[in-house]
């Protein structure tokens, strides 16, 4: 009887054993798949090569991430988190000789997929080859820039002690906008963009900076600060920079990562531009013997903060016509103008003779100090609804009682990928409103300004809304916003409440509903 007992066990036992492996497997929850190039590929060195990969997660995939030779040199960040993702990435090699190429895709809870892999040729015998189909990753705006972030193999640091014990380190992966070379105009204002990755063990916050080290700072702050990242998190950290007015020739400069210690760690992050040659000076045609035409212009200053005003000046004699922008003008005369930004102006003139010369100012609009970000506080002020309901940073975006939350990267209504952007959505009914009080803690003085840029996110199909900023309860400006595909400046002068601090309002409000009342804050700042 205990011998059959037995028998009847064990036949169970695998009976049971056998149902588990013929059953289906398990999906696996990451995956990751390389369709080009071919393995064993022979690849032009020096020249950018197209990596086509495909990427399934069940929870959204967050990031597929390129390594070569056990180097990360690239990563691409997927905006909506769907799934299949589909991407090219781009990696130039920087050696002849045989690559390993890896992708490992990550969801949104950071789950990474078993890493794929093959191994190309890398010969300056190799011919380019043409882009393979697929999406091409939309990299970080800036001016001109149609492809991937350039890459290259990070050199590996060693970490130094930080806060509390723990060790710091950080890794440069891309130039995200301004490669190295970039060609930058005189004065030009442009956004430098790097792509970093926190490989310490210290988690970073907004005490965390980049602080100026050495070469030319470009107008630029001498910090900036940090988002928020946990160790092996990658971020893009930007700094607003200005070319010079003159000289020619390359330019560089060198950023460091600095603790709240104000221990420097990571990899030294670079800034290379190159100045156009000077201009051929333009030559006038010879006078004549009689009635010799004479032409001015010229204006009181071709420098100015932004926020300021200039005259513009002019003086001509034995011309037909002068027109200033292609509107007619008195001559001699001048103009005053109050341009936002780097701002060309031309003075035409129609000669006696029947032809036609050109003068061209510039008058470049430098950018004020950054004394407070209302983007950098949101996260921590009070939101709330028209009805006093209190809203978490956060949202969600469907909570129908109003939200506000961080956007960045996110397309607005010109289709533009803007950094530092706040979203506020009212309350969802007829005349609802969000708000967030913001406790300034500096002193008004003169010149200072608020600025922002105002727009909706991408594909809102309704509305119109209206936004005030207060100061202490008391409106100080409003302005409407409609969707109109543009942009919105919005430029407040504060020099009426000079010697004043305390409470600045950010609000919004539907008119006259705020269902898809998608409007978002541009880098709302206070400048000086």
């Amino acid at each position: 009887m205990r011998i059959e007992t037995r028998v009847i066990t064990a036949l169970c036992s695998c009976l049971l054993l056998v149902a588990c492996r013929v059953g289906n497997p398990a999906p696996e929850e990451v995956t990751a798949t390389i369709s080009s190039p071919e393995n064993n590929t022979a690849v032009p060195y020096g020249k950018p090569v197209p990596v086509s990969v495909s990427a399934t997660a069940t929870a959204g995939v967050a990031r597929v991430e390129l390594s070569v030779n056990g180097a990360l040199v690239a990563v691409s960040n997927n905006a909506q988190v769907n799934s299949p993702y589909q991407a090219i990435i781009y990696y130039t090699p920087v050696v002849e000789g045989p690559l390993n190429l890896i992708v490992r895709a990550y969801d949104k809870n950071n789950t990474a997929s078993p890493p794929v892999g093959l191994t190309v040729i890398s010969t300056s015998q190799a011919q380019p080859g043409a882009t393979p189909n697929g999406t091409v990753i939309v990299p970080s705006p800036s001016p001109g820039n149609t492809s991937n972030p350039p890459v290259a193999t990070p050199t590996a640091m060693e970490g130094v002690l930080g806060p509390g014990g723990c060790t710091l380190n950080a890794q440069f992966i891309a130039d995200v906008t301004v490669p190295d070379g970039a060609v930058i105009p005189l004065r030009g204002s442009f956004v430098k963009t790097w792509r970093v990755r926190n490989t310490g063990a210290c988690a970073w916050d907004n005490t965390y900076r980049l602080v100026f080290a050495s070469g030319n700072q470009l107008n630029a702050a001498g910090s900036v600060p940090l988002s928020t990242a946990k160790p092996n998190d990658v971020i893009d950290v930007s700094v607003p920079m200005q070319a010079p007015s003159d000289g020619s020739g390359e330019i560089s400069a060198e950023w460091r990562f600095a603790a709240p210690n104000n221990a420097i760690f990571g990899n030294a992050l670079t800034v290379i531009i190159s100045l156009p040659p000077p201009p051929t000076p333009t030559t006038l045609p010879p006078p004549t013997a009689t009635t010799t035409p004479t032409l001015e212009f010229y204006a009181d200053n071709t420098s100015i903060p932004r926020g300021s005003c200039v005259t513009l000046h002019w003086n001509t004699s034995n011309v037909s016509a002068v027109f200033l922008n292609d509107t007619g003008m008195a001559s001699p005369s001048s103009k005053d103008v109050c341009p936002t930004d780097v701002t060309t102006y031309t003075l035409k003139v129609n000669l006696n003779d029947g032809t036609i010369t050109t003068r061209v100012l510039v008058v470049n609009v430098t950018a004020g100090a950054l004394i407070y970000s209302f983007t950098d506080n949101a996260p921590s002020i009070r939101w709330y609804n028209d009805l006093t309901d209190t809203l978490a940073f956060g949202g969600p975006d469907t909570d129908t009682r109003g939200f506000a939350m961080n956007r960045d990267g996110q397309a607005l209504e010109d289709g533009s990928l803007q950094l530092k952007v706040i979203e506020t959505h009212p309350r969802w009914a007829t005349g609802g409103a969000i708000s967030g009080d913001f406790d300034v803690p500096i002193t008004i003085e003169s010149g200072d300004h608020f600025r922002a840029r105002i727009g909706f996110l991408n594909s809102a199909t309704s509305g119109s809304v209206t936004l005030r900023l207060l100061f202490k309860g008391t409106v100080v400006a409003e302005t409407a916003k409609a969707y109109d595909g543009t942009l919105k400046d919005w430029n407040i002068n504060l020099s009426g409440y000079v010697g004043q601090s305390g409470k600045f309002t950010l609000q919004a409000s539907g008119t006259p509903t705020a269902t898809q009342a998608w409007i978002c804050w541009i880098n709302p700042r206070i400048e000086r």
